[in-house]
């Protein structure tokens, strides 16, 4: 009995040694397999690039900007600072940055729209308000010809954002001009003349100037491509579109001069 328990005892530490033996052994595999991974991963280039979102800045631009050009080691590329260098540009409203473990490096955009060319300050001005240097050129944009007070600028900047970019880029110049009493008192210091690409002139406010959406509609229903004028979409209302045309404008003028000469 003595000896069957003496050999079962040896049996167990048997088992117990290669348990430890299999245990060490998946440890030392598991570390091995670690070890590789971090030496492939810091050895690791960036193979792959991907820019997405971006219309009119480059991918050229990108890649110099945050310094990927000779497609460097992809654990080195520091993400955060990547996106503040990005973001600089005022062009670039957004950005991600994602990477993997095959060397795939994804960079997704988002770009400011520019809204108009700012005559005064001589620059563009984008979707966040953001100025850009006239050297470079725009094209497809209206122009704001003449000085607008900071208020109501930030106010049409905001307000051209919630309109159609294929409608902005129809408007050809922009002119503040508030609308003033008799007197020379100011009514409303919201006003601008928006001079269209179709010939047709439209009077808006910034507090109406959604109704600038409709603009497309309002031109078909009452054919504006044959008959030019005046459109007062500051006025809108659902039962009633204020149109009236150069012709009948300039006829009024005329009518008035007449008047004017007959009294004096």
């Amino acid at each position: 009995m003595g000896k069957k328990v003496q050999q079962k005892k040896e049996i167990k530490k048997k088992k117990r040694r290669k348990l430890k033996v299999k245990f060490l052994l998946k440890t030392l595999l598991c570390l091995c397999i670690i070890v590789v991974f971090f030496l492939y991963v810091y050895s690791l280039k960036i193979k792959n690039i991907y820019i997405k979102g971006n219309d009119i800045v480059s991918d050229a631009l990108i890649i110099e900007t945050i310094g990927i050009k000779d497609y460097p080691k992809i654990y080195k590329l520091n993400i955060k600072k990547s996106k503040k260098l990005l973001l600089e540009n005022p062009l670039i409203d957004e950005v991600k940055i994602k990477r993997n473990i095959f060397g795939k490096l994804t960079i997704n955009i988002k770009e400011a729209k520019v809204l108009f060319y700012y005559k005064y300050s001589n620059k563009y001005i984008t979707s966040s308000n953001k100025s850009i240097d006239s050297s470079n050129e725009y094209l497809g944009v209206p122009t704001l010809i003449n000085f607008t007070p900071d208020t109501v600028f930030k106010e049409l900047v905001n307000g051209l954002n919630k309109i159609d970019y294929n409608i902005v880029k129809s408007i050809n110049e922009i002119e503040y001009n508030p609308y003033k009493g008799s007197d020379g008192t100011i009514i409303d210091n919201n006003r601008f003349n928006l001079k269209m690409i179709d010939g047709n002139t439209v009077v808006i406010d910034t507090v109406n100037i959604k109704n600038l959406n409709s603009y497309n509609t309002i031109f078909v229903s009452l054919g504006m491509d044959k008959t030019k004028g005046v459109l007062y979409l500051d006025t809108i209302t659902e039962d009633n579109i204020y149109f009236k045309s150069y012709e009948s404008m300039a006829k009024e003028e005329k009518e008035k001069e007449e008047q004017e000469k007959e009294k004096s």
